[in-house]
């Protein structure tokens, strides 16, 4: 066995653990901000989720978005290679995983369009937090 430290760090291993951590993290911290009481309700009732109020759910949201974004970027840039070459056949210089691609963007396009036109599955998701928001706290 050998000893960790004489293993060279890896950039693309800690580019994917942050994404990857920081995702997690936002995932919980955007379902805590879901189920909580409105910002009047919350600080009325002195709403606490592991010992952190709304505020610090929103500030802890927000700094992992951001840093988010820095990982993402980061693992994309170091990744390059690989999602070029997913994306191009150097052979055929033509565009691969055109199913792959249109699906993604489909669906992506598709849960955009549904959530800015308040329509279903996307609309439920508004219903459920604000029934915490506002039903469930009051």
């Amino acid at each position: 066995m050998t000893h960790l430290a004489s293993q060279p760090f890896s950039n693309r291993a800690a580019a994917v653990f942050l994404a990857g951590f920081t995702f997690l993290g936002l995932a919980v911290s955007g379902l805590a901000i879901a189920i909580a009481p409105s910002g009047r309700i919350a600080m009325d009732i002195g709403w606490h989720l592991a010992f952190l109020t709304r505020v610090q759910w929103e500030s802890l949201h927000l700094t992992l978005g951001v840093f988010f974004l820095f990982a993402a970027g980061w693992h994309i840039w170091l990744h390059w290679p690989v999602i070029t070459n997913l994306l191009w056949s150097a052979q055929m210089h033509m565009l691969s995983h055109r199913r792959e691609v249109g699906l993604a963007l489909a669906v992506v396009g598709a849960l955009i369009a549904l959530a800015v036109l308040d329509l279903p599955p996307a609309s439920w998701l508004t219903d459920l937090s604000d029934l915490f928001k506002r039903g469930f706290w009051r």
